[in-house]
């Protein structure tokens, strides 16, 4: 085999560095590392809030519809299809649960694409099933943060997962030397000058991972144990042991099954009270949760060796078919589907989850921003816009601002929006003088120019905007705004109907609020 010289450079660059830099040339792992790091930034960001983790998840339409699935099933809540935006599951399960779950969601992308053999994609499968083993055993022993040991039993093997799936050639000639005798870690360490474990936790820091969930990621000791002290410590039990009792069902005889669950029990008597029902148990609930699962995340579970040979071990069969029930929202529809399809039909889904998600707000005791970012998250997911933004008066300052928003380079586009409510010839004061609906389809048109206040042209300059004025006893307290950046926004009178729904859900939340005594 021919060996590469590095240059100067190269040799000064340390392993994780060159690791870094060789998977940033890889087909789609930028675009995954900058949405995890973002989302990790913003959960860690002191003044983080619903809006900004919110803003960078429906960046992703796939994330974002997949994510809505996956926060309806049995592994990241009870739910079961009532949860229908992003911003009421941020509501509801809280930013770092919703981290959590995307988190899940995007590993299993590392796959997408990708035509490695159904072994390779075996070993990712597999790691999503010891995460959710983790969950079951977190609730059957009484630990915290279930969740998060899921992600924390996943990135157990992220150093290997991200090699095998984006250096494949690298991942091949480690798994040359480990047949013939040398130790993973070694062998890693041989041909990508780092080990599989460094590297994982070195992406974790490098995707701004909390410091409990890289502690969770780390290896126990092969003897002796000290009982956990903290979030860090439990997560690390929890994805040591998970990931153990994956092994064992997985590479264990159905005759050496007792003698290695008791070792694996007595490993861990220190610091947990194990028995071989316990740890069958959790098994045994972690195939059933998979199976849920397996339309939600688009992976057939059914035909996996690893899965068939842990089902094996628990005294059941690799003929079981995938679970017949449907385990998606009501209103939901499978990712893959609307990622093809785009029809008519799933929009419309999407905009009637969304004004679901509104009024069930209403009906319960909420906050106005929180109602105020599902209606613009359901026209911007709903309809396609470019941007959605809500102009709310000042009456301190007599101008109407944006307040907050989601799509394109909005916290750019926000504080460049806005106005003074002193009557001007311009299309916006028409809107909220006149208390009229404007579809404008072509910005730039000669005609249509001239009304175009400068501050809307100099600043995010739409190709098509619509403008939707909220009104309470006569008077404009806020304005729904929605733009195209590439081409004319033509409504249906379906369309300016559900719009005019959302709106009359905006108004009713301003009257709710305006109404509800402050403590």
């Amino acid at each position: 085999m021919a060996t590469t010289i590095p240059s100067t450079n190269q040799e000064l660059e340390s392993p994780l560095a060159a690791v870094l830099r060789r998977l940033g040339d890889c087909s789609g792992f930028p675009t995954l590392s900058t949405t995890i790091s973002d989302v990790n930034r913003v959960v860690a960001s002191d003044s983080h809030n619903a809006q900004q983790i919110t803003q960078v998840i429906l960046r992703d339409v796939s994330l974002t519809t997949k994510l809505l699935q996956l926060v309806n099933s049995s592994v990241f809540g009870q739910h079961q299809g009532g949860i229908r935006t992003i911003s009421r599951a941020v509501l509801v399960l809280g930013c770092e649960a919703v981290r959590n779950a995307a988190m899940a969601l995007m590993m299993l992308e590392f796959s997408k694409g990708r035509s490695q053999e159904k072994s390779v994609q075996d070993e990712l499968l597999g790691a999503f099933f010891a995460g959710v083993l983790s969950k079951a055993l977190c609730q059957r022993l009484g630990l915290p943060n279930a969740e998060e040991a899921v992600i924390c039993t996943m990135c157990q093997n992220l150093g290997k997962l991200v090699t095998t799936f984006f250096l494949y050639e690298e991942s091949k000639e480690i798994a040359s030397l480990v047949a013939a005798g040398m130790a993973e870690e070694a062998a890693a360490t041989q041909v990508i000058r780092i080990s599989y474990r460094k590297l994982g936790v070195g992406l974790a820091r490098h995707w701004n991972f909390p410091d409990r969930l890289v502690e969770g990621m780390q290896s126990l000791p092969a003897r002796e144990m000290s009982p956990p002290t903290s979030d860090g410590a439990n997560l690390r039990l929890a994805a040591n042991l998970a990931n153990e009792l994956y092994t064992v069902a997985l590479r264990t005889s159905l005759e050496d099954k007792s003698a290695a669950l008791h070792a694996l029990s007595k490993r861990y008597s220190a610091v947990v009270k194990l028995d071989a029902k316990v740890l069958t148990a959790a098994i045994d609930q972690a195939l059933i949760e998979i199976g849920h699962c397996s339309t939600t995340m688009s992976l057939s579970t059914a035909g996996s060796p690893a899965l068939n040979a842990v089902r094996i071990w628990t005294g059941g069969t690799t003929d079981i078919e995938e679970v017949s029930a449907n385990p998606l929202p009501e209103h939901a529809v499978a990712a893959d589907v609307v990622e093809n399809q785009g029809s008519t039909a799933n929009v419309q889904n999407v905009i009637a989850d969304g004004i679901r998600d509104v009024t069930e707000a209403l009906t319960a005791d909420f906050a106005l921003n929180d109602v105020l970012r599902m209606v613009l998250e359901t026209m911007h997911r709903g309809f396609g816009f470019s941007r959605t933004m809500i102009f709310m008066r000042d009456t301190r300052l007599n101008t109407m601002r944006a307040r907050f928003g989601f799509g394109l380079e909005i916290e750019q586009a926000i504080p460049l929006c806005g106005f003074p409510l002193v009557s001007a010839p311009d299309v916006f004061h028409a809107a909220i003088e006149k208390s009229v609906d404007l579809v404008i389809e072509n910005a730039r048109s000669a005609d249509i120019t001239p009304r175009i206040p400068e501050w809307l042209r100099q600043g995010i300059n739409p190709q098509s905007f619509v403008l939707l004025p909220v009104t309470h006893k006569s008077k404009a307290i806020g304005l729904l705004y929605a733009d195209s950046v590439r081409e004319g926004i033509k409504l249906t009178a379906e369309q300016l109907g559900f719009l005019r729904t959302l709106r009359s859900q905006v108004v009713l939340a301003f009257k709710i609020s305006a109404a509800t005594p402050r403590l």
